[in-house]
């Protein structure tokens, strides 16, 4: 794959900002293109009832596209580590990414949505085990909801749900615009690269409405702190396709396609290259009648994702689709002065596993075979009085898959207890205690091979008894929105919460001795318990702000009362700025501080305490014109994101400017 080289971006940056002042009296009114905080932003996956994040009673964050575009994050790993307990998993060579939600990451144990389509991609290797691509360029808003208390959003997730949705017209289109086009272009020093986005919507009619959007990405290798080349070298274009209709007031459609494709070389073998494309297309329905009976809600969607490695002499191809089915409605009613929200449904996915090596062993790594997981579950949201709230909810759960002459199969019911009080304005408090439940992935039940060579570490062993895992959570919080704290616009938002997760059948691979020569198994070895404390905080003033969001978090294995490896490092992450010039400036800092990971190097990975600093300013040059500066790793820092292999970026200069065209 050839490598491009780039001007530096600094030069640009340059004369970009020395072209800014005269243009600030243009924004007399103006804000900035979203950047201005949503303290109220709201989430859907703890309950599917929306509600304001800071509001629900469950550990929510959501980020939205205009709250992110000042801080111009590189990838869905900038994003989510704004919320507490999440992190990522990536390799440099590699553009997907893993996620985890405390300490629970890798086959399914956190549901990572597009668009409410699952992406359940997973290959073998030393990395992680569950993967997603995705351009965020495309991004509307990710919405996530931390822990168990989540899985009335989908089956197995233990560990939390994590809902990304697109971009759609509205987001282009002003309210008296028919036709709008935006683009956006950037470039940045480390990795050199250059980006190319372009936004076009269309209102058609009154009950019709499309947006399309295209990103066009080339980024060369970064360079880590202090000077290490890191390879990193892609090439990366994607689509999105969007339709809506309204026929009449109760009735919304929506059709939409999603399309990724990166080329990158594989860090190991000079001779070697790799491709990545992905596809998610969704076709959604909501019915919503003149009746509290009534608020209705359907989804089908198909995603597939498939990563080639070929070299010289050996092509090797994973590839899994996945069909799903998502269906739920809420009534609305009273008894006597209890008001119920009572939300009903079904989900069902199938995932096919295809893996092609004529030339080696990864198919039997990661073995072919098929899965199908299905859920029901109703859940009540009864506000008994002014303070008091009760949320109760029961799942059941039931998966079945196979291959190579194996079937598992099994089912549970997991119920879900919330207690909201608020006794007195503007603090509540809440308790929950939940269950979930996560079937064995394909990989864990029928891998059946041998290491590749040169290594020999023995064979892998499948084991068609295996069981689900099965999570037990308690946890606690409180919830704090206030207006007005210092002066007469102002907002603050606080949600503090501790929680205690002891998950039962834990998955690991072990070592077996027999049969002889011995291999390595997945087994119900262990019964995991995680807990901590988690933070996040908001403050806006209008010519200020701020914002705090951090964990304190450990995992221990009962069974050898060691430290989970997949716990993150403790963290805690503020973001600091100001807005001028009738907001048509808003500038700032991000800080990131990370505690040490004990244990990290027995594991042979990194584990070392550090701290990041970055610099951020947007500016809003007229309504339809902004640029905005980002100066990350700003004193080139060397430092590994555990539990990454590779250091991250040290300094980097990132320049976009974004323009819109309407009418």
């Amino acid at each position: 794959m050839r490598r491009r080289r780039f001007p530096p971006a600094l030069p640009l940056a340059a004369a970009a900002l020395a072209a800014l002042p005269p243009v600030f009296a243009e924004a007399q009114e103006a804000v900035l293109s979203g950047g201005v905080l949503e303290l109220d932003a709201i989430t859907v996956t703890a309950t599917r009832s929306p509600e304001p994040a800071y509001g629900a009673l469950s550990p929510s964050s959501v980020w939205t596209h205009g709250e992110l575009q000042p801080l111009q994050p590189d990838g869905v790993g900038e994003i989510l580590d704004l919320v507490p307990s999440v992190n990522t998993q990536t390799t440099p060579s590699d553009p997907g990414a893993a996620v985890g939600i405390r300490g629970l990451q890798d086959f399914g144990r956190v549901n990572v949505m597009v668009d409410g389509a699952r992406q359940n991609f997973q290959k073998s290797g030393h990395g992680a085990n569950g993967t997603f691509y995705f351009d965020t360029e495309m991004l509307k808003a990710v919405d996530v909801t931390r822990g168990p208390s989540a899985t009335i959003y989908g089956s197995g997730a233990i560990g939390g749900v994590v809902s990304f949705t697109t971009l759609d017209a509205d987001d282009v289109l002003d309210d008296d615009e028919t036709v709008a086009v935006r683009l956006k272009s950037t470039l940045e020093t480390n990795a050199p690269s250059a980006m190319v986005h372009g936004e076009a919507a269309a209102r058609l009619s009154d009950s019709v409405a499309v947006v399309g959007a295209a990103t066009w990405r080339d980024a060369g290798d970064y360079q880590a702190g202090g000077g290490e080349t890191i390879n990193s070298a892609q090439e990366m274009v994607s689509g999105l396709a969007k339709a809506r209709f309204r026929p009449t007031d109760a009735h919304d459609v929506t059709l939409s396609a999603l399309h990724y494709d990166s080329s990158f070389d594989n860090a190991l073998v000079d001779t070697a290259s790799s491709n990545a494309v992905s596809d998610t297309y969704t076709l959604g329905y909501r019915h919503t009648p003149d009746t509290a009976w009534a608020d209705l809600t359907a989804k089908t969607y198909y995603t597939t994702t498939r990563l080639t490695h070929e070299d010289r002499d050996a092509s090797e191809t994973y590839e899994i689709g996945t069909v799903g089915l998502d269906l739920f409605n809420t009534s609305r009613f009273e008894t006597g002065r209890i008001a119920h929200a009572v939300t009903y449904g079904v989900d069902v996915f199938h995932d096919q596993v295809e893996t092609s090596d004529p030339n080696g062993s990864s198919d039997d790594l990661t073995p072919s075979g098929e899965r199908v997981v299905y859920g029901a579950y109703v859940q009540d949201s009864a506000e008994i009085t002014d303070w008091l709230e009760v949320i109760g909810a029961l799942r059941y759960d039931g998966y079945r898959l196979s291959g190579s002459g194996m079937v598992n199969e099994g089912s549970r019911l997991s119920p879900k207890l919330t207690v909201g009080i608020t006794p007195f304005d503007p603090v509540t408090f809440y308790a929950t205690y939940a269950e979930g439940y996560r079937a064995p992935s394909i990989t864990e039940t029928l891998i059946d091979g041998f290491h590749p060579p040169p290594v020999s570490t023995g064979r892998f062993i499948p084991n068609p008894d295996l069981q689900p895992e099965v999570a037990h959570s308690l946890e606690g919080g409180i919830n704090l929105r206030k207006d007005g704290l210092l002066g007469p616009d102002d907002q603050l938002r606080v949600k503090l919460g501790a929680f205690r997760n002891r998950v039962d059948n834990y998955i690991e691979q072990v070592f077996e001795m027999f049969p002889i020569p011995g291999g390595y198994q997945y087994q119900n070895v262990a019964e995991a318990t995680l807990e901590g404390v988690e933070l996040e905080a908001a403050y806006d003033a209008g010519f200020a702000f701020a914002t705090v969001s951090g964990q304190v978090m450990r995992g221990v294995d009962e069974s050898t009362r060691e430290e989970l490896a997949s716990v993150p490092q403790n963290r805690l992450v503020a973001i600091l700025g100001f807005r001028a010039f009738d907001r048509a400036l808003e500038a700032g800092t991000k800080i990131t501080a990370v505690a040490a990971k004990d244990g990290a190097e027995q594991l042979g990975l990194v584990g070392e305490a550090y701290q990041v600093v970055d610099l951020f300013a947007a500016w809003r040059l007229s309504e339809d014109a902004s640029a905005n500066l980002t100066f990350s790793n700003l004193f080139d820092r060397r430092y590994t994101q555990y539990p990454n292999g590779s250091p991250s970026p040290g300094f980097n200069a990132k320049f976009s400017f974004t323009t819109r065209f309407g009418g």
